[in-house]
């Protein structure tokens, strides 16, 4: 069972940023997990939201805008990163202020990432491309130019709109693995769970699915998953949302069987993977 740094190591800095990836590796985890957003330009950097206001200092600056792909490139550079939820993470929040706000190209290519295992969650990927920022096009042409397989780095692509993905997937290729995002309310209409005929869909299509933590909780989605050949992974452990003691609930996620689990606090889960028989 694999541990994987949400947002790299965001229990202890702020979230998508170079010194919260390399935290997460420095803490135990096999890979970190980043999600990719366009600038106006056309520049994917690293951010989950297209709305910068809860995770950079963009209200310190007379920007027009607060969305991500209504500012060039050289304006997010210009930002630097803030904690999301300062009352909670008080740690993370002394930090603010300190780090830049990364672009795709600077993660993928960092000398320190060699032999490592990025995810990358692809966001907004429609409304991206409908306002013509193509983010597909663009991760494919960095992951060409990054001389991966020569620099040992592994590469998994996810998304939750499944063209998205699968047209990642068509243009990207063997490059990277395909893992697809569910939650509870992204089902397809009709659907309660994921059932035997979206996973075979998913299994036709992709390497893997990743799903929120109630998924697994019940049932037998992991052994449904896995019996399609998929890999299977859920999100996210967290100890300020754990149901009780942080270790107890911990141990009851790598108890459901998944190949591996989404955290905000890295070593605290590998701690426990290795405590385990």
């Amino acid at each position: 069972m694999e541990v994987f740094g949400h947002r790299g190591a965001c229990g202890y800095l702020p979230e998508n940023t170079m010194e919260s990836f390399e935290h997460a590796f420095e803490l135990g985890a096999a890979a970190i997990e980043f999600d990719v957003v366009m600038t106006q330009d056309g520049v994917p950097v690293i951010r989950h939201d297209r709305d910068l206001t809860h995770t950079t200092d963009i209200q310190k600056h007379s920007f027009l805008s607060n969305m991500v792909d209504e500012l060039k490139a050289e304006d997010v550079a210009q930002l630097r990163a803030i904690e999301r939820y300062p009352d909670g993470r008080q740690e993370s929040a002394s930090h603010d202020g300190k780090y830049h706000i990364p672009t795709l190209r600077e993660v993928v290519n960092h000398p320190g990432f060699d032999g490592r295992h990025l995810i990358i969650e692809l966001k907004y990927g429609k409304h991206f491309f409908d306002a013509g920022l193509d983010s597909v096009e663009a991760l494919k042409q960095i992951l060409e130019e990054a001389d991966l397989e020569q620099r040992g780095v592994r590469v998994t692509i996810e998304c939750f709109e499944f063209g998205v993905l699968r047209r990642a997937k068509e243009a990207i290729g063997s490059r990277a693995q395909y893992v697809f995002l569910s939650a509870p309310d992204m089902l397809p209409e009709g659907f309660s769970e994921l059932e035997d005929e979206l996973l075979e869909e998913i299994a036709e299509n992709f390497d893997g699915v990743s799903v929120a933590i109630p998924m697994v909780l019940q049932g037998d989605l992991v052994a449904r998953a896995k019996s399609k050949g998929l890999y299977i992974f859920t999100y996210t452990a967290r100890t300020e949302t754990a149901e009780g003691q942080w270790r107890a609930w911990f141990e009851r996620l790598i108890a459901t069987g998944v190949d591996g689990i989404f955290t905000d606090q890295p070593d605290l889960l590998a701690e426990v993977v290795a405590a385990l028989p």
